[in-house]
């Protein structure tokens, strides 16, 4: 999506002769993860605005607000597990509990979703949580994916399929992490630590 450094956001301040000829869709995504990043509530007209588009430019290169964030968020949680895995020592169910812990520490330390769920509550949940939204189904997938090497490698005998255990893994997750979008409620990752290593034992 182009470097982050170069976003139009990081240039809010800049003249509107001073932007580029035409902007792109990459530059309204890339202003939208910065927002995002910066724990400021998404705003599709003053994306618009900076971009020098109309909204209806902006919709249709990113869909409504609630799926520009979503790719934002998909982005970020994915890059997030890509640095769990590489964490991630050991082999086994030693090696998918640590990843999965990393992670769910990486989600419950990050600000820019604690901003999200304080300015969006209820709304940012179903983003993230829909059982056949844009996010949940693409994190049990990712998961699946950790515990199924595992499996592959003969270092783990799940008790259950790995697609079972990965989305019992996340639930568990969605339950600590995203109560209601109450950030004062907000994170309790230790709890889910122990569920998640209930639910891998051999």
């Amino acid at each position: 999506m182009g470097k982050t450094g170069e976003s139009l956001a990081y240039r809010q301040s800049t003249s509107r002769d001073q932007l580029p000829a035409r902007s792109t869709p990459v530059d309204a995504f890339e202003a939208a993860r910065h927002a995002f990043l910066s724990g400021r509530r998404l705003d599709m007209g003053a994306l618009a605005r900076d971009l020098g588009v109309s909204r209806a430019t902006l919709y249709r290169w990113t869909g409504d607000r609630d799926n520009l964030l979503a790719d934002v968020l998909w982005v970020e949680l994915d890059r997030l597990l890509d640095a769990a895995a590489d964490q991630a020592g050991g082999s086994g169910v030693a090696r998918i509990h640590a990843g999965v812990t990393w992670f769910l520490d990486a989600v419950a330390a990050a600000d820019p979703l604690r901003a999200l769920l304080r300015d969006d509550g209820a709304r940012a949940v179903r983003i993230l949580t829909a059982p056949t939204g844009p996010i949940r189904p693409r994190l049990v997938g990712r998961i699946e994916e950790l515990i199924a090497a595992e499996v592959r490698e003969g270092g783990y005998r799940p008790p259950a399929p790995a697609g079972v255990l990965a989305d019992g893994i996340v639930t568990v997750g969605e339950r600590y992490l995203h109560n209601d979008g109450d950030p004062e409620l907000n994170p309790n990752p230790e709890t889910a630590r122990v569920v998640i290593s209930l639910l891998l034992r051999e």
